[in-house]
């Protein structure tokens, strides 16, 4: 569950007019929160936050981070409660109570047609991963505490417009592989995906949010020749606290700020001049070798998330292990016993789903080519 936000929780909710409106077919009355700065008759971009399993119509997470002015945000709920079950009839049902939100909102309340983004944690995530699949109304969506693993009933070819998206993760979450191939997948698609892994966290959210996020919406909002001054003061702001750290801590927030939504916002000189900072601490003993395995754990990640076989995720559930054994005093090492672990249980989880597979008579005649023994990965289990 997502932890009480503990940043701006008051000033922010204060200074929004809150409301809720009844919806026919929502187990739910959804949320409101428009701008302190709202004014009849303009538009202003609008975030439907979607809840987890568990939850109920929410703004405050996505209020906490625009801030009192210029979003309004929408607390969405779903017309299947609980687990989702995916099918084409529950897909078009969910599609369909989105559309009536929608119309409500843009044609009472200012939302403005041409910027609305979805958001959700957990089950808001995976659900905020589909609409983005499927739905060309969508500008963009915030994926959190979820990732991408089976396409919507109804998938688009393509986006036919650039769509940002923002993908936010616990590096222990069991889901953190699906995040992973929600950046591929988006990129694919024709996305600006942005990731951010949350390095302490499992699946939960930051207990004092995510500036990530926060450069991340803002960027929605202003032309970037407009942000570069103030990402340059806030990116050269985090250098310095970087810089009086340990070395391996060091390198650690170095490799976020270069995952910062405002670091495409630098001019080359900068980013060159930042390449020589990162360059510089990675070459420090302390942090050289965590830095080797860091790239090889990056690695068998890739090959776990883009080779989606039982052949190739035994392969890889091994090499997690080997490469942990050999370094079990390294952080990446106990990163790599993780992920051994888990790929472990899905392992044993596929082995059972085997044994409960009916079983089809072999055919009388000789097969006359080898047949491909790579079967396919199932759903996860990992997914909530």
């Amino acid at each position: 569950m997502i932890r009480l936000l503990l940043f701006l929780s008051v000033s922010s909710l204060a200074n929004a007019r809150n409301f809720e409106i009844e919806v026919p077919g929502l187990p739910y009355p959804i949320k409101v929160s428009l701008p302190e700065n709202h004014k009849a008759g303009e538009k202003h971009h609008t975030i439907f936050y979607y809840h987890g399993t568990s939850g109920r119509p929410t703004t405050s997470l996505m209020r906490n981070h625009t801030r009192s002015k210029d979003w309004i945000v929408v607390g969405m709920t779903y017309q299947q409660k609980g687990t989702f079950t995916l099918n084409a009839d529950t897909w078009q049902a969910e599609r369909k109570a989105y559309h009536a939100v929608r119309k409500i909102m843009v044609e009472n309340h200012g939302t403005d047609p041409d910027h609305l983004y979805l958001a959700g944690f957990s089950k808001g995530g995976w659900h905020t991963n589909l609409m983005l699949q499927s739905e060309p109304t969508v500008s963009g969506g915030i994926i959190m505490g979820a990732g991408h693993l089976h396409p919507a009933p109804t998938t688009l070819k393509k986006y036919a417009s650039t769509k940002p998206v923002y993908i936010g993760i616990g590096r222990s979450d069991g889901n953190y592989p699906f995040a992973l191939n929600a950046l591929l997948y988006h990129r694919r698609m024709g996305g600006v995906p942005t990731l951010e892994v949350w390095p302490t966290l499992g699946h939960d959210f930051p207990d004092n949010g995510s500036p990530s996020l926060t450069q991340w919406l803002k960027m929605r909002l202003h032309p970037s020749e407009k942000l570069t001054s103030s990402a340059i003061r806030e990116l050269d702001q985090s250098i310095l606290e970087a810089s009086t750290l340990k070395p391996l801590e060091h390198w650690d927030r170095l490799r976020e700020i270069k995952e910062m939504p405002y670091f495409q916002l630098t001019p080359k000189t900068w980013q060159k001049s930042f390449a020589l900072k990162l360059s510089a601490i990675k070459s420090n003993p302390g942090v050289k070798i965590e830095a080797r395995l860091f790239a090889q754990h990056r690695r068998l990640l890739h090959q776990e998330i883009t080779n989606n076989t039982l052949a190739s995720l035994k392969k890889v559930n091994l090499a997690y292990l080997n490469l942990s054994s050999r370094h079990p005093e390294t952080r990446q090492g106990k990163l790599l016993e993780e992920d051994f672990v888990r790929t472990e249980k899905l392992l044993k989880h596929f082995e059972e789903q085997e044994k409960l597979r009916p079983r089809k008579p072999k055919p009388i005649e000789p097969e006359t080519e080898a047949p491909d023994s790579r079967r396919r990965i199932p759903g996860s289990p990992l997914i909530r």
